[in-house]
Protein backbone atom coordinates (compact mmCIF):
# COMPACT_ATOMS: atom_id res chain seq x y z
CA UNK A 1 0.00 0.00 0.00
CA UNK A 2 2.80 2.51 0.94
CA UNK A 3 4.17 1.32 -2.18
CA UNK A 4 1.41 2.65 -4.20
CA UNK A 5 1.18 5.90 -2.46
CA UNK A 6 4.53 6.57 -3.60
CA UNK A 7 3.53 5.99 -6.86
CA UNK A 8 0.79 7.92 -7.14
CA UNK A 9 2.65 10.78 -5.80
CA UNK A 10 5.36 11.19 -8.46
CA UNK A 11 2.57 10.23 -10.70
CA UNK A 12 1.61 13.57 -9.60
CA UNK A 13 4.10 15.34 -9.22
CA UNK A 14 5.39 14.92 -13.14
CA UNK A 15 1.81 15.65 -14.07
CA UNK A 16 2.52 19.40 -12.14
CA UNK A 17 5.73 19.37 -13.44
CA UNK A 18 4.37 18.87 -17.15
CA UNK A 19 1.48 20.87 -16.69
CA UNK A 20 3.87 24.03 -15.73
CA UNK A 21 5.40 23.88 -18.28
CA UNK A 22 2.54 23.27 -20.78
CA UNK A 23 0.97 26.30 -19.19
CA UNK A 24 4.33 28.34 -19.73
CA UNK A 25 4.42 31.20 -22.43
CA UNK A 26 6.08 30.67 -25.02
CA UNK A 27 7.33 33.16 -27.70
CA UNK A 28 6.21 33.39 -31.19
CA UNK A 29 9.57 34.22 -33.39
CA UNK A 30 8.77 37.41 -34.51
CA UNK A 31 9.25 37.94 -38.61
CA UNK A 32 11.13 41.40 -39.61
CA UNK A 33 8.70 42.64 -42.11
CA UNK A 34 10.76 45.10 -42.58
CA UNK A 35 13.30 43.28 -44.47
CA UNK A 36 11.20 40.30 -45.88
CA UNK A 37 9.18 42.43 -47.87
CA UNK A 38 10.96 43.07 -51.36
CA UNK A 39 9.12 45.74 -53.64
CA UNK A 40 8.78 44.79 -57.00
CA UNK A 41 11.12 46.86 -59.86
CA UNK A 42 10.01 50.41 -60.11
CA UNK A 43 8.25 51.04 -56.75
CA UNK A 44 9.13 52.38 -53.44
CA UNK A 45 11.33 51.04 -50.95
CA UNK A 46 10.06 49.81 -47.57
CA UNK A 47 11.78 53.14 -45.98
CA UNK A 48 11.10 55.38 -48.79
CA UNK A 49 7.44 54.91 -47.40
CA UNK A 50 8.32 55.08 -44.06
CA UNK A 51 7.06 51.43 -43.23
CA UNK A 52 7.76 49.86 -39.89
CA UNK A 53 7.19 46.03 -38.78
CA UNK A 54 3.85 46.83 -37.30
CA UNK A 55 2.37 48.50 -40.59
CA UNK A 56 3.81 45.04 -42.48
CA UNK A 57 2.31 42.68 -40.34
CA UNK A 58 -1.21 43.36 -39.76
CA UNK A 59 -4.02 40.93 -40.77
CA UNK A 60 -5.93 41.86 -43.79
CA UNK A 61 -9.31 42.75 -43.50
CA UNK A 62 -12.18 40.43 -43.98
CA UNK A 63 -13.37 39.94 -47.36
CA UNK A 64 -16.42 40.59 -46.97
CA UNK A 65 -15.95 44.30 -45.93
CA UNK A 66 -13.89 45.04 -48.98
CA UNK A 67 -16.91 43.37 -51.15
CA UNK A 68 -19.58 45.51 -49.90
CA UNK A 69 -17.05 48.34 -50.36
CA UNK A 70 -16.45 47.74 -54.18
CA UNK A 71 -19.84 47.96 -54.70
CA UNK A 72 -21.25 50.68 -52.92
CA UNK A 73 -21.59 52.49 -56.23
CA UNK A 74 -24.55 51.36 -58.27
CA UNK A 75 -22.57 52.85 -61.48
CA UNK A 76 -19.47 50.56 -61.02
CA UNK A 77 -18.54 48.40 -63.60
CA UNK A 78 -17.78 45.20 -61.92
CA UNK A 79 -14.84 43.09 -63.30
CA UNK A 80 -15.08 40.31 -65.77
CA UNK A 81 -12.15 37.63 -64.60
CA UNK A 82 -13.14 34.42 -62.43
CA UNK A 83 -11.25 34.16 -59.78
CA UNK A 84 -8.82 30.75 -59.37
CA UNK A 85 -7.02 28.84 -56.73
CA UNK A 86 -4.16 26.96 -58.08
CA UNK A 87 -2.11 23.64 -57.12
CA UNK A 88 1.46 24.19 -56.54
CA UNK A 89 3.35 25.80 -53.76
CA UNK A 90 1.59 28.32 -51.68
CA UNK A 91 1.90 31.27 -49.93
CA UNK A 92 2.48 31.71 -46.15
CA UNK A 93 -0.23 33.66 -44.56
CA UNK A 94 1.98 36.12 -43.11
CA UNK A 95 4.33 36.55 -46.60
CA UNK A 96 1.02 37.01 -48.51
CA UNK A 97 0.23 39.67 -45.68
CA UNK A 98 2.83 41.45 -46.00
CA UNK A 99 3.23 41.96 -49.48
CA UNK A 100 -0.93 42.81 -49.08
CA UNK A 101 0.49 45.72 -46.37
CA UNK A 102 3.19 47.15 -48.90
CA UNK A 103 0.77 47.69 -52.08
CA UNK A 104 -2.35 48.67 -49.85
CA UNK A 105 -0.09 51.41 -48.78
CA UNK A 106 1.35 52.72 -51.95
CA UNK A 107 -2.05 53.50 -52.58
CA UNK A 108 -2.46 55.05 -56.23
CA UNK A 109 0.66 54.31 -56.92
CA UNK A 110 0.88 52.75 -60.37
CA UNK A 111 1.50 49.22 -60.49
CA UNK A 112 1.68 48.25 -64.38
CA UNK A 113 2.46 45.30 -66.59
CA UNK A 114 2.98 44.66 -69.99
CA UNK A 115 3.25 40.83 -69.63
CA UNK A 116 4.13 39.71 -65.98
CA UNK A 117 5.84 42.20 -63.07
CA UNK A 118 6.35 40.95 -59.54
CA UNK A 119 4.94 43.71 -57.82
CA UNK A 120 5.96 41.92 -54.18
CA UNK A 121 8.21 39.03 -53.24
CA UNK A 122 8.59 38.20 -49.30
CA UNK A 123 10.26 35.37 -48.29
CA UNK A 124 9.04 32.77 -51.05
CA UNK A 125 5.70 34.37 -51.67
CA UNK A 126 5.09 36.50 -54.46
CA UNK A 127 2.60 38.95 -55.94
CA UNK A 128 2.54 39.73 -59.73
CA UNK A 129 0.84 41.65 -61.92
CA UNK A 130 -0.18 40.61 -65.53
CA UNK A 131 -1.91 41.73 -68.70
CA UNK A 132 -4.56 40.27 -69.85
CA UNK A 133 -5.10 41.90 -73.04
CA UNK A 134 -1.47 41.78 -74.52
CA UNK A 135 -0.34 45.71 -74.12
CA UNK A 136 0.06 47.43 -71.18
CA UNK A 137 -1.79 48.12 -67.95
CA UNK A 138 -2.12 49.46 -65.00
CA UNK A 139 -3.89 49.69 -61.51
CA UNK A 140 -3.46 51.76 -58.47
CA UNK A 141 -1.33 49.12 -56.33
CA UNK A 142 -3.89 49.41 -53.87
CA UNK A 143 -7.09 47.97 -56.03
CA UNK A 144 -4.12 45.05 -57.13
CA UNK A 145 -3.60 44.24 -53.21
CA UNK A 146 -7.49 44.15 -52.65
CA UNK A 147 -8.15 42.09 -56.07
CA UNK A 148 -5.05 39.79 -54.42
CA UNK A 149 -6.80 39.23 -51.22
CA UNK A 150 -9.44 37.42 -52.52
CA UNK A 151 -6.49 34.30 -52.83
CA UNK A 152 -5.81 34.94 -49.50
CA UNK A 153 -9.07 34.21 -48.33
CA UNK A 154 -10.22 31.78 -50.65
CA UNK A 155 -7.15 29.35 -51.72
CA UNK A 156 -6.37 26.55 -49.25
CA UNK A 157 -2.90 27.03 -50.20
CA UNK A 158 -2.57 30.63 -51.19
CA UNK A 159 -1.84 30.12 -54.51
CA UNK A 160 -4.27 31.72 -57.55
CA UNK A 161 -5.41 35.00 -59.12
CA UNK A 162 -7.73 37.33 -59.16
CA UNK A 163 -8.28 40.88 -61.48
CA UNK A 164 -7.50 43.98 -59.06
CA UNK A 165 -10.01 45.79 -58.02
CA UNK A 166 -12.53 47.92 -61.26
CA UNK A 167 -9.70 46.30 -63.54
CA UNK A 168 -11.04 42.60 -65.41
CA UNK A 169 -7.24 43.36 -67.58
CA UNK A 170 -5.35 43.68 -64.70
CA UNK A 171 -4.60 40.19 -63.41
CA UNK A 172 -3.19 39.53 -59.53
CA UNK A 173 -1.36 36.49 -59.22
CA UNK A 174 -0.19 34.85 -55.30
CA UNK A 175 2.89 32.38 -56.38
CA UNK A 176 4.61 30.66 -53.88
CA UNK A 177 8.12 29.25 -54.20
Amino acid sequence: MFGLTKSTVAIAFALALFGAAAAAPTTAPVIDYTKLVIPGPGLPSIAELGLTNEDLSKPVPELEHLMARESENPNTLFKRYDPQCWGGPGCSRQEAEGCYNYLVKLGNTACKSHGVIEMCRAGKCSWQGRTLIGREVSSPCMDAANGGIWVLHNCRNIRGSNAAWGNGAFAVDLLGY
